[in-house]
């Protein structure tokens, strides 16, 4: 993780305040869309067989949190909030992690802000994040908060973030540490990918 002001990250088991971002979310692709969006979403009868931004749910964190299949949910991070419609599925069941009951939550990627169908995009709840051991980008899962309803807008939008951010104790160090064994255990992703001791034979 780039360790910057305008990147945050999110804290994961174990580190302190994880329960704030307590779901696991994750992202893949539709059959009916391309890349972001950008050429399926303008395409009429593709946009009318996807025509909305959704998040897959189960249906134990549906109930746990108050989602209504088709109704509103916001997913929150540290970078921001996004608005989707819910889908209540069996497809997606918690997992058991050591002591932990994790709820898993499914975005498409292929939505935006122009197009005949329009919708928040899940990439906005992304920071700038690079693979520990090959430094190539990694954003296809980030844990997050759900909640019922749209999300807020403008100034309120940025409150709501700011106070999950507070909440989580977020820093510029927040989720920057390699938390694999090895040389470079335990520092910043990049000081470790940048030191010289670690090449040296």
């Amino acid at each position: 993780v780039y360790g910057r002001d305008d990147n945050p990250s999110n804290p994961s088991p174990p580190e302190p305040h994880s329960d704030v971002f307590p779901h696991v979310l994750f992202t893949s692709r539709l059959t009916e869309h391309h890349t972001a969006g950008g050429m399926s979403r303008n395409l009429p009868f593709l946009s009318e067989l996807q025509p909305a931004m959704f998040v897959e749910v189960s249906p134990q964190l549906a109930e746990q949190v108050g989602l209504a299949h088709l109704g509103w949910a916001t997913l929150v991070s540290s970078r921001s909030a996004i608005e989707a419609r819910v889908l209540v599925t069996e497809r997606l069941r918690p997992l058991r992690v050591q002591d932990r009951l994790v709820h898993q939550i499914w975005v498409p990627y292929h939505w935006g802000y122009t197009g005949i169908v329009t919708g928040d995009s899940a990439n906005d709840l992304f920071g700038i994040v690079l693979d520990p051991n090959v430094l190539i980008q990694e954003s296809k899962v980030i844990t997050v908060d759900v909640r019922a309803g749209r999300r807020p807008r403008g100034k309120d939008l940025l409150a709501l973030v700011a106070d999950y951010r507070q909440r989580a104790g977020i820093t510029r160090a927040t989720g920057t540490a390699i938390t694999t064994t090895g040389p470079g255990a335990g520092k910043p992703h990049l000081e470790a990918a940048h030191d010289p001791e670690e090449f040296r034979g």
